[in-house]
């Protein structure tokens, strides 16, 4: 079975294409409705990223490597 996407509108009932595809003249479909975004921020979301970071973010000076690269640092690696 073959499937394709389709952005519609749905008002009081009717479905509109939304886009320049036109609809099939008869098909089983699949509906998902989504949410309209909301305009005020998700009170039940907890902090960003940013804030849980805090006074951490910025510290680093860009020096870190990546001890991956350096053969030595792997020699003992999984014994």
């Amino acid at each position: 079975m073959s499937y394709r996407t389709l952005e519609v509108e749905l008002e009081n009932g009717r479905v509109r294409p939304r886009g320049g595809e036109p609809l099939p003249p008869k098909a089983h479909a699949l509906l998902t409705i989504l949410s309209p975004p909301s305009s005020e921020p998700d009170e039940t979301a907890g902090p960003s990223i940013a804030d849980l970071a805090g006074e951490l973010v910025g510290i680093g000076t860009g020096t870190h490597t990546d001890l991956s690269s350096n053969k030595a640092h792997l020699d003992d690696f999984g014994r």
